[in-house]
């Protein structure tokens, strides 16, 4: 009779055989070692959570099925740490979420329970106290850590994030609501270190936040945390539903966007995974959705302003194919490649430029990898992603990735991860807290048209976990690639953008891969930046707080679905807004411009061409604009919103006028106040100008103060 082990070694065997006659997309084969012959390291599970729980910077993984946690032997091999199923509420536990609710650094756990039966189906909590497995505890059961314990659940995919900006994260349960014979989603309120003896407590805020199944809703199985309308705060998506977070310090709150609002048309309709990245590499957040009926595999292209575009045509073979999914760059070419159940697709926007996803070959065995939950990560830091292979009710499998191996170079390995970091009093090295988090690889020099965004998460599309820090792939040439490095962290609704980046690290700009050794770089919501061991204090004086212009630009809401831009009234149309520096006491700069609708070509202003001009009308009889004011930018077509970082210095005392050429736009109306930061808008104008240096048309152009056709983020 064949074991397990001998069957797998045999298929194994196979696979390897015909690799070496076929070339494979996939570069993943089956790791083993002579504790695990069948690489099945993790066992029997429904979904696997990595997160680091010793704190010793190798990630570990947790099997909530089993109870299990498995060290990672820094890249060698596996030991079983422990077992902590007697922590464990009784019955079913489709997966977990690491999370440092408590800000000790080291990740705590909670789990997605299953009730089978009455009296089951509880939430964990596990608070690590230590980093040993004996320093586990389950707090869910005393009242006084957990106000109101989540029972009677059928819970999936659990999510950490700050969702109200106070500097702890919160626990988001998606839950069966009660015509699924469960109790709803769950939003549990991290209040910090409230008891007496200075322990972290929750309360349960679902109703009030406004996060519980929308009538109507199928059951929510995939949900992730992201900002989708980037406003700076975290929204969510979950059971078919944007909820558009409107948060204020220290109270959640969100309200449910209608299909006709998000544009997230396969309402009612069950899904078995759900996640986002940037697929076409735009600078915004996608959502992409395995459903169990049509649209079958679908694409929800953002489009820049909170609302999505649905598109079914771009996905190979999109028939449902069971359960599980997950979005990671497996071949590291940039851009973020698609794993559903057995199946993995290929994203071909760098191959080809082309929006499309093509079923990938793979030498792995298909009863390896059907019911697919992968979890990825970098295990042995070798620079490639290695995949912790959850299988639905099936044995889990560690798959090794072979892009790189120890006789690669360097200079080969073309990738850098990031970590974004909060700042933490007990733990100067910081907390890997800062879930929601968006990051950009910014190409100075050999970039290939594409923009290099991600987001750290603790739900990645079912049941599953990915590695906490972010790996980027990059182009294989230029040798010396020159970088920036952006990082968006979260805040509560109002409070702008907090953006760190070369302006406020110059440590973050120009950083050149070749001479990277140690390819992490870290980044502190304070500002503080590590590279190669070496930390970086930001500039004085310089805030990572970007304030909107007025508001910003209109985002939709209940009741207000927004319009898509129209064709401009004329041709060599110009969207003014005018800006005032009179209540400044030192220099304004505009690190981003909001724009609706699509940029038309540059045009020629003594010699330089441009499509985004600043003039400084305060004489408007003599209008001035500095060469390093007239920018060539360009925008997507597909887009009804686009975000252009700028690096525009606004001196005080001055009058401004920011023009941009488009063939379509769209207006909105002033929301707030229109003086922040010493800031004033004036107001908007569209204007006809055949050159980029109309300056007269746009000094005279009569404003309207209560309409912006385009807004700034500005700072100091």
């Amino acid at each position: 009779m064949f074991t397990e082990a001998l069957l797998a070694s045999l298929l194994s065997i196979c696979a390897l055989r015909a690799g070496e006659t076929d070339v494979v997309d996939v570069p993943l084969s089956l790791w083993t070692s002579t504790q695990w012959p069948s690489g099945t390291v993790f066992g029997l599970n429904y979904g696997l959570s990595l997160g680091d729980y010793d704190r010793d910077g190798w990630v570990d993984v947790f099997n909530s099925n089993t109870g299990k946690l498995y060290r990672n032997l820094q890249g060698n091999d596996w030991s079983l740490a422990g077992d902590l199923a007697p922590k464990l509420a009784p019955g079913i536990r489709y997966g977990a979420a690491f999370g440092d609710f408590d800000g000790n650094g080291y990740p705590d756990l909670a789990t997605e329970p299953r009730k089978s039966s009455a009296g089951q189906g509880d939430l964990t909590l596990l608070e690590n106290s230590d980093g040993t497995v004996a320093g586990f505890r389950n707090v869910a059961p005393n009242g006084w850590r957990l106000d109101v314990l989540p029972f009677d659940c059928l819970t999936e995919t659990n999510n950490w994030a700050d969702v109200d900006g106070d500097g702890w994260v919160d626990l988001f349960m998606p839950t069966y609501g009660a015509g699924q014979g469960s109790t709803g989603n769950w939003l549990l309120k991290n209040r910090g270190p409230v008891t007496p003896n200075g322990k972290c407590a929750f309360t349960d805020v679902s109703v009030a936040a406004g996060i519980k199944n929308v009538p109507g809703a199928d059951r929510p199985e995939g949900a992730q945390f992201v900002d989708f309308d980037q406003d700076g705060d975290l929204d969510l998506y979950c059971n078919q539903v944007l909820y558009q977070n409107v948060s204020t310090l220290g109270k959640p709150h969100f309200r449910a966007l209608s299909k006709d609002e998000s544009g997230i048309l396969a309402f009612g309709t069950l899904d078995e995974g759900a996640a986002c990245c940037d697929y076409d590499m735009d600078g915004d957040v996608d959502l992409l959705v395995a459903w169990t009926a049509p649209p079958w595999a679908t694409i929800y292209e953002n489009r820049g302003d909170g609302t999505f575009l649905e598109d079914t045509t771009l996905v190979d073979e999109p028939e449902f194919f069971g359960l599980g999914m997950g979005l990671e760059d497996w071949d590291l070419d940039g851009d973020m490649d698609w794993t559903t159940s057995g199946t993995f697709r290929r994203n071909r926007r760098i191959e080809d430029g082309a929006r499309h996803y093509t079923i990938a070959t793979t030498n792995l065995v298909p009863g390896w990898i059907g019911g697919g939950l992968p979890s990825w990560f970098d295990w042995d830091f070798d620079g490639d992603l290695d995949c912790a292979y959850g299988h639905y009710a099936a044995q889990a499998r560690m798959f090794r990735n072979d892009l790189y191996d120890a006789n690669t170079p360097a200079i080969d390995r073309r990738y850098v991860r990031v970590r974004p970091l909060r700042p933490s009093a007990q733990l100067p090295l910081g907390l890997d807290n800062e879930f929601g988090a968006t990051i950009e690889i910014e190409l100075v020099q050999g970039g290939d048209g594409a923009r290099r965004v991600k987001f750290t998460q603790t739900g990645s599309g079912y049941l599953n976990q990915n590695e906490y820090a972010l790996n980027f792939g990059l182009p294989k040439t230029p040798a010396d690639l020159v970088f920036n490095v952006i990082v968006d962290f979260p805040v509560s609704s109002g409070r702008g953008i907090w953006r760190v980046d070369e302006r406020v690290n110059p440590a973050l700009g120009g950083i050149h891969l070749a001479t990277l050794v140690n390819r992490e770089i870290q980044v502190l919501r304070d500002g503080r930046a590590r590279i190669d061991g070496v930390e970086y204090p930001p500039l004085a004086g310089v805030s990572p707080t970007l304030a909107d212009t007025a508001g910003g630009l209109a985002l939709a809401a209940p009741g207000a679905a927004l319009v898509a831009p129209v064709a401009t009234p004329f041709a060599d149309a110009w969207a003014v807004l005018g800006l005032s520096t009179a209540g400044a006491s030192a220099p304004v700069v505009l690190r981003q411009i909001d724009l609706d609708g699509a940029l038309d070509a540059p045009v020629g202003c003594d010699g330089s061409p441009a499509n985004v001009v600043v003039w400084d009308v305060t004489d408007p009889a003599q209008p001035q604009s500095q060469a390093a004011h007239r920018l060539a930018l360009s925008t997507d077509p597909r887009n009804h919103r686009s975000r252009l970082r700028t690096n525009l210095v606004l001196q005080p005392g001055r009058e401004y006028r920011v023009a941009a050429r488009l063939t379509t736009y769209r207006a909105s109306p002033v929301q707030a106040s229109r003086s922040v930061g010493g800031l004033t808008v004036l107001g908007s104008a569209l204007v006809q100008s055949s050159s980029a240096c109309g300056a007269s048309e746009i000094a005279s152009a009569p404003l309207d103060a209560g309409v912006l056709y385009l807004s700034a983020r500005h700072g100091r």
